[in-house]
């Protein structure tokens, strides 16, 4: 090997693959050969010298069968190997870099890294064969995870929150991966990059007003159960982060979720009394899994005044909403639905799919017009990639028909489809109450800027 192995960046396209591969072999070669010695340490410094002593071995094997390794390409090698054990191997420039949004792996050759303007490019090679991508993903789960999470034939369906890198604790990490049911085992890595967000960052990227900021502001101070409703990548985990930051910092707060995503036990200098809880996932006899449903009940134990659920997909839907309805107003969780209209079917669909499974529709809704208070509905342009509240929709009890009365308090008719104020709320003496100005309800006070 000369000095020009490894190549100078693993992700130049212009460098010929069989020098890439090679790297990527070292790699995982070196890897796996100290991942008994690493097994439980976190201590980098501590890694740091195993790595640099298995490194100089192999090394040293190269120089016996005649091969040259730089000096340059040896401290490459460290460093990969590193990034390996402690990040995201190759994929750690993408995700410190702040305009990637997204990476995809089809297979261990096609990676695709989606950027915060909507572009999407093919990325290097990840690993050299799928056997070793397989490989990378079930360290990452079991090294990088906040619960070590088992990915095999027998464990083919993966999610999973990993930790941020080092200096990167502003960014979460969301993994999702399959094998045995596509033909080459698949991942699909989102970064959420506004993890310490508020409402006021959220006017500043103009997903929201002026007259959203103080309405949904005025929403949580005055205790009303809040529903975040959008498609895929639509940002309702940020705007559940953004309403969150608006509780009171010593108010005591439990977090749901079946992999961490929301961090607000992270962020203490606003949150300084969370629980955050998740779901556990069953052993691959199916055993010992504990769901969102189980953990709903568990923390109203824990004196809790508000309850935030990640996403609702399942049974947990109903002790969601005997939560909110005993004793913790101003409880919040998403629901992935493409409309406001949409969300009163969605939830029965859910609640229907679990325990409830026998419950009357005309039940359900009366459930849902007596516990929710507010939709607010997310949209996502593909033209810009930007994201912007597009409706709120005030939720009653049933009254003509088996479905909840609503209020389109804010409808999608200004630019692009960006909510507009269409209706005074029945709930306006407690957003007053809150410190809301009614007078942000008129169509010129609530105008959007023009970006």
């Amino acid at each position: 090997m000369s000095d020009s192995w490894p190549p100078r960046k693993t992700s130049d396209p212009a460098v010929p693959f069989g020098e890439e591969r090679a790297f990527r072999e070292a790699v995982l070669a070196i890897t796996t050969s100290i991942a008994d010695d690493l097994k439980d340490t976190e201590d980098r410094k501590a890694a740091l010298q195993v790595v640099q002593t298995q490194v100089q071995r192999w090394v040293q094997e190269q120089v016996a069968a005649g091969k040259v390794v730089s000096f340059t390409a040896q401290r490459r090698l460290v460093e990969a190997v590193v990034d390996e054990r402690f990040e995201l191997g190759v994929l750690t420039p993408y995700i410190r870099d702040r305009r990637v949004e997204s990476i995809d792996l089809n297979g261990c050759d096609q990676v695709w890294i989606t950027y915060n303007d909507g572009s999407c490019h093919r990325g290097p090679a990840i690993a050299s064969s799928d056997d070793d991508l397989i490989k990378m993903i079930q360290m990452w789960a079991l090294h990088k995870s906040y619960n070590p999470r088992e990915f095999s034939a027998a464990n083919p369906l993966l999610n999973a929150a990993l930790r941020p890198a080092d200096g990167d604790e502003g960014v979460g990490v969301r993994l999702s991966a399959t094998m045995s049911v596509t033909p080459r085992p698949c991942a699909s890595i989102r970064c959420h990059r506004l993890v310490d967000v508020t409402l006021d960052d959220l006017l500043k990227l103009g997903t929201i007003n002026r007259s959203l900021y103080r309405f949904l502001r005025a929403a949580v101070l005055a205790r009303l159960n809040i529903v975040i409703t959008g498609g895929t990548a639509a940002g309702k985990t940020t705007l559940l982060r953004a309403l969150a930051s608006e509780i009171h910092p010593a108010e005591r707060l439990a977090t749901l979720e079946s992999d961490y995503e929301l961090f607000l036990d992270k962020l203490t200098h606003r949150h300084q009394n969370v629980i955050a809880f998740q779901a556990r996932q069953a052993n691959s006899e199916g055993a010992g899994g504990i769901g969102l449903d189980d953990l709903i009940p568990h923390s109203l134990r824990k004196n809790i005044k508000r309850i935030i659920v990640g996403e609702v997909r399942a049974d947990e839907i109903v002790p969601m909403f005997e939560a909110m309805n005993t004793g913790h107003p101003g409880s919040m969780c998403t629901i992935h639905a493409d409309g406001t209209e949409e969300i009163f079917n969605r939830i029965v669909m859910l609640w229907t799919r679990g325990v409830g499974s026998q419950t009357p529709p005309a039940v359900i809704h009366l459930n849902t017009g007596q516990t929710i208070d507010l939709v607010v509905h997310l949209r996502l342009d593909p033209s810009t990639n930007t994201r912007f509240v597009s409706e709120v929709l005030e939720v009653l009890p049933p009254a003509d028909s088996e479905l909840p009365s609503r209020n389109h308090l804010y409808r999608p008719a200004g630019p692009g489809g960006r909510a507009v104020p269409d209706i005074t709320p029945q709930c306006l003496p407690r957003l007053k109450a809150a410190g809301f100005d009614p007078a942000l309800l008129d169509p010129i006070s609530a105008r959007w800027e023009p970006r």
